[in-house]
């Protein structure tokens, strides 16, 4: 029985690929997502810029690999109550977009998203859908629990938490208070029809 071929070409170096994040990292974090080039990037990272166009097609899908492509979200825990879990989620989404390069890159990376559908698309399979499907477990166990008599919409009941932490951390230009998420589950009972 002959070997597995392998596939044409020298394999990835995973210490380019960490090399490239790295670099994205540390200049979005001093010099913001719009002065990001790839110039500097491959520079930081000590690679060509060939082995960078090799990977990724443009800035954003170079940011975006870098920050969000691949990051699932951490598991929630049950609480033991829908508001429990609901504030739970708040508080993972209020981390992630309070680090301080996503909080950087978010806003441009956004725009560039919406003008490059291949992004799009990854953007909404990858970090959209993995937290749209830790909102759907939280109200499933809700719905378990009888503390839901009907399985909300999960978008919806995600757009009010997701939305309510962006229009905060980057509309409003708010720090996360200690209290906030407690409060953003709140609006969010209202949302899955069990009130505030």
């Amino acid at each position: 029985m002959q070997p597995p071929k392998q596939p044409p070409g020298r394999p990835r170096d995973s210490r380019v690929d960490d090399a490239i994040r790295d670099a994205v990292r540390e200049l979005v974090a001093e010099v913001g997502y719009a002065a990001l080039t790839v110039d500097a990037v491959a520079a930081r990272a000590r690679v060509g810029k060939a082995a960078i166009y090799r990977r990724h097609a443009s800035r954003g899908e170079l940011v975006f690999s870098a920050l969000v492509h691949g990051r699932a979200p951490q598991p929630l825990e049950d609480t033991g109550t829908l508001r429990g879990d609901l504030t739970a989620l708040a508080a993972l989404i209020l981390g992630i977009f309070s680090d301080p390069v996503a909080a950087a890159a978010t806003p441009g990376l956004l725009a560039d998203v919406k003008q490059q559908p291949e992004i799009a698309a990854r953007f909404q399979a990858t970090f959209i859908a993995e937290e749209r499907a830790l909102v759907t477990g939280l109200l499933e166990r809700a719905v378990a629990r009888g503390e839901l008599a009907v399985l909300p919409d999960p978008a919806l009941v995600h757009a009010a938490v997701l939305g309510t932490v962006f229009a905060w951390v980057f509309l409003l230009e708010h720090p996360p208070a200690p209290d906030l998420a407690p409060r953003i589950a709140a609006m969010a009972m209202v949302a899955c029809g069990a009130g505030a």
